[in-house]
């Protein structure tokens, strides 16, 4: 059974995903390493941090250094040193990037970062790039549409989204007796910001054989209202006993939300990229490490805090980095952001199991929202 659920408290859950490096207990936050690693973050800071999974772009991958490099390599754990976790995701994102093109029936249409040649991500060559990649989880083709489109092109996507979602499936389960592996395979639902679509698609994409469903197509610069109830609509009609995943979210008010929802596993560049520009996590809210007031604060991000930065630095210190513009800086802050998402993972799966989540999630964003 690749997925079981072991504790509830409302719609809150903790389960066991099991992959191919292990079990997985969610719900759980995986840092993004695009290309194969963070920005000034390495996957021995991950591993010290007991990340248990990441996510990786497979299409940029097979661009630099390509499948056949990452395949001699051992598979994409050995290349990254990473051992635990590791989904890749496919394009559908990258649709909002230069390197797009054009998108057709047939798949998504673009330009090669490297080396500008035009390159076409069928299902089939997707599907084909995540199994020599070697990841524990792959994502389906899908189309995002942005944020603000018609309601004709959000059904567009829609459909281009199934149809896609029907050819990776088939073509990963053909492909993976090739390759002799056990990689799972997540299907994404779309629909935009419309609920009409995003429950019929929510419908589609789970009477599907997929291992666990994503909901993709969010946090693109909507309002936070308008997300949600994206979300909302597609929820009622993903099955229980299939892991849930909301992509490109991570900041700690939504993760606690959406935990609340049912939600199991999430994805995002927030906490490392806030990170970057000197904003960082506490319990008692964000502060700005570059502020004048941290000129002379010989304390730690948070007291106790057990990271690396809080152990070894001070916020003097950091704010010097900042103002002097050292990337050393940028390392540091990623560290303790992403430390204390995964320790707030921590916290909230104890709250469940402990039937406190509902008022552990009060109490911290009642300090944190200060």
């Amino acid at each position: 059974m690749t997925f079981k659920i072991l504790h509830e408290e409302g719609a809150a859950r903790i389960g066991q995903l099991k992959t191919a490096h292990g079990t997985i207990e969610t719900p759980f936050f995986m840092p993004v390493l695009t290309k194969g690693t963070g920005k000034y973050i390495t996957t021995d800071d991950y591993r010290d941090m007991n990340i248990p999974a990441v996510i990786s772009n497979a299409f940029l991958l097979s661009c630099k250094p390509g499948t056949k490099t990452i395949q001699q390599a051992g598979g994409l754990h050995h290349f990254m040193n990473f051992s635990g976790g590791i989904f890749t995701d496919c394009g559908g994102f990258q649709m909002s990037r230069s390197m797009y093109d054009a998108k057709s029936k047939k798949g998504l249409h673009f330009r090669n970062p490297f080396n500008n040649s035009k390159v076409v991500l069928t299902p089939k060559k997707i599907m084909e790039i995540q199994l020599q990649l070697g990841s524990d989880v792959a994502m389906m083709l899908d189309d995002m549409s942005g944020y603000g489109v018609t309601h004709t092109q959000a059904k567009q996507a829609m459909e281009n989204t199934h149809r896609w979602g029907k050819e990776s499936l088939q073509w990963h389960q053909e492909l993976k007796k090739r390759y002799s592996s056990s990689q799972l395979l997540f299907g994404i639902i779309q629909g935009n910001f419309y609920p009409e679509l995003r429950e019929e698609s929510a419908r589609f994409i789970n009477s599907l054989d997929f291992d666990g469903i994503a909901i993709g197509g969010v946090a693109i610069g909507e309002p936070k209202k308008e997300m949600y109830a994206a979300i909302d609509a597609a929820i009622p009609h993903i099955s229980p006993a299939k892991p849930r995943y909301v992509m490109g979210v991570g900041s700690p008010e939504d993760l606690l939300e959406l935990i609340g929802k049912g939600i199991d596993c999430f994805d995002s560049v927030y906490p490392t990229q806030t990170a970057r520009h000197n904003t960082l996590f506490t319990k008692n809210g964000r502060i700005n490490i570059d502020q004048t007031k941290y000129q002379q604060d010989f304390t730690p991000i948070e007291e106790d805090c057990p990271c690396h930065t809080c152990t070894q630095y001070t916020k003097a210190y950091l704010h010097h980095l900042s103002k002097v513009q050292e990337p050393a800086v940028k390392r540091l802050n990623s560290i303790h952001n992403v430390y204390f998402i995964s320790n707030l993972l921590d916290e909230v799966k104890k709250s469940i199991k402990n039937q406190q989540f509902t008022e552990f999630k009060t109490t911290f964003l009642a300090k944190f929202k200060r």
